[in-house]
């Protein structure tokens, strides 16, 4: 009897023993983070606890001070929409039924943000220029890399499509010339000053967001239309060789240099234009053109139009004179004292004199054939100077009353 009070006392014991146990703590998690390939969400992972004692562990997800996720049974949370190239630091707090909580802070940097660049002539300009920083022709560059550049040097890329060049809102200065642009927009670059868009293929352009252009340089398109009403800043307007038929210029006083030579342009508005230096209206119909209130014109060049007359009278700074190939039966340079270089060749002129221009370095006179005599200061000289050409017939004289 006294043996089996014994052994059932120990059955007690030990049945306590294994009632009474106090359950395990969680472990400690081993997280890790990964920057998935938008580089703006991040999985973070965790290993789940086996252990039938404890329950089923739930976790809460924090990010800073903000709880993200609450009682998730799984071992892994996305957390997306986040900053770019950003760090943050974050918490997992896993709580078990039998009532132990453990947690572990985690941290992870977000990538960098991208942008396209699929035409690879593009992106390769880039990359010499230094603004593709990885220097990788994969398509893509870092965002904050074309938001920081203010200049791109993209001539003679064999580039045909400018798609990323929207996110570059700092550029001051492009040049985009000699390649096969059809189309380019630069609506969203609002700073840029300087722009050379030479030899392209382009049909179309609207500069109307670019109010601090100063310097346009659009030669050898296919330009049938320019908007440049909203750029009251530019100074400078190259716009040779295209098919333009029409330009509004109206407002734009500010106007130092104005190339529009091979054009279909038969009038123009310049009259208000008194800050003007430069003008080429070369190949296009002009019958007459009024240049008198352009008193500050120092260039003017004017070949192959139709001109059949022509008043320099209030030019009194003009230094270059091209009216070479139009109808010209005279013209009066006695005012245009500091005349260097004049081609009045391809005319019907009849009578020229250049005696008080006495900075003159070049005189182009040739195919003049009714031009007996041009006056000048020293027969001699004018005779020996190589820079001075004329018709066989036609004779330099000094007594021209």
């Amino acid at each position: 009897m006294r043996h089996f009070f014994l052994k059932a006392i120990s059955c007690i014991l030990i049945w306590a023993m294994f009632s009474c146990q106090i359950p395990p703590d969680i472990p400690p998690f081993v997280i890790t983070t990964t920057v998935l390939d938008n580089g703006n969400s991040v999985r973070v992972d965790w290993p789940l606890v086996n252990d039938s004692r404890l329950g089923t562990v739930r976790y809460d997800v924090f990010l800073g001070n903000s709880q993200l996720a609450s009682n998730i049974t799984a071992n892994t949370f996305t957390i997306n929409n986040l900053a770019f190239n950003t760090t943050y630091t974050g918490t997992l707090v896993g709580k078990a039924s039998t009532g132990d909580t453990e947690s572990m802070d985690f941290t992870f940097t977000t990538g960098k943000e991208y942008i396209l660049i699929p035409d690879a002539g593009f992106e390769q300009a880039l990359i010499t220029g230094g603004q593709d920083t990885e220097g990788i022709l994969n398509g893509k560059m870092i965002k904050a890399d074309a938001e920081a550049a203010s200049k791109i040097d993209a001539s003679g890329y064999n580039i045909s499509n400018s798609s990323g060049l929207q996110y570059f809102i700092n550029l001051i200065e492009a040049d985009f010339s000699n390649n096969k642009l059809k189309t380019i927009d630069f609506g969203q670059n609002r700073a840029i000053r300087k722009l050379n868009l030479g030899k392209n293929e382009l049909t179309n352009l609207n500069f109307s967001p670019n109010t601090s252009l100063v310097e346009l340089y659009v030669f050898n398109n296919l330009l049938n239309q320019l908007n440049i009403t909203q750029c009251v800043n530019l100074e400078v307007l190259v716009a040779d060789n295209n098919k333009l038929a029409a330009l509004d210029i109206n407002s734009l006083n500010k106007l130092k240099a104005i190339g529009l030579s091979f054009n279909s342009l038969s009038n123009i508005s310049i009259s208000a234009k008194s800050q003007l230096e430069s003008l080429d209206l070369s190949s296009n119909p002009y019958s007459t053109i009024n240049i008198s209130t352009l008193g500050n014109l120092e260039d003017f060049v004017c070949k192959a139009c139709q001109l059949s007359t022509l008043n320099t009278s209030s030019n009194s700074k003009l230094r270059l004179l091209n009216v070479s190939g139009n109808k010209l039966t005279s013209v009066n340079l006695a005012s245009n004292l500091l005349l260097k270089t004049i081609d009045v060749s391809n005319n019907r002129l009849t009578a020229l004199s250049v005696k008080p221009l006495t900075s003159l370095i070049y005189l182009n006179t040739q195919n003049n054939t009714n031009l007996l005599n041009i006056c000048v200061p020293n027969v001699t000289t004018a005779t020996d100077n190589f820079d001075w050409v004329k018709d066989l017939q036609t004779n330099y004289i000094s007594n021209c009353n």
